[in-house]
């Protein structure tokens, strides 16, 4: 912008003595016998216009951490019936038979009772002839599986 007013300036200003030089011009011409030539006019040429690049700045939003999920144990029911069904291949469909005829018949049993020999076959501190066979048949059982069986076997 200050360049356009600069030029238009400049030029005003050379307008005005290009008048100045033509009327003395004039003046000479009348006393002379030779015309003066002029001064040639110099072009003035437009400034080149740069172009500007704009810097743009994002302005930097910091969003609010997202809550974390946490993970929620729902404690299902377990049906003691259904885990049964393993050991009645062995113990009989209603616990009423001894293991491979030689452990225990173990219906009727109390549900803290079952709950210890199975913890202790899983430990290895139970049990007599049968204690490396049930050792393995007890070994993937969680403590909830352990109770809901034990709850069905002494609802027998």
């Amino acid at each position: 912008m200050k360049k356009a007013l600069f030029l238009a300036l400049a030029l005003l200003i050379m307008g005005c003595s290009q008048e100045k030089k033509e009327n003395q011009t004039a003046v000479v011409s009348e006393h002379a016998t030779k015309p003066v030539a002029q001064a040639p006019v110099t072009k003035v040429e437009k400034p080149v216009e740069k172009k500007v690049e704009k810097t743009v700045t994002k302005k930097v939003v910091q969003s609010k951490p997202k809550p974390q999920k946490v993970a929620v144990v729902t404690t299902k029911r377990l049906d003691g019936a259904k885990i049964f069904v393993k050991c009645a291949g062995c113990h009989g469909k209603n616990a009423e038979k001894k293991a491979l005829g030689k452990s225990h018949v173990i219906k009727g049993w109390a549900q803290a009772k079952i709950v210890n020999a199975v913890k202790g076959y899983k430990a290895g501190t139970y049990g007599g002839a049968m204690k490396g066979v049930m050792k393995g048949q007890v070994a993937n059982l969680s403590d909830a599986e352990v109770n809901a069986v034990a709850k069905y076997i002494s609802n027998l």
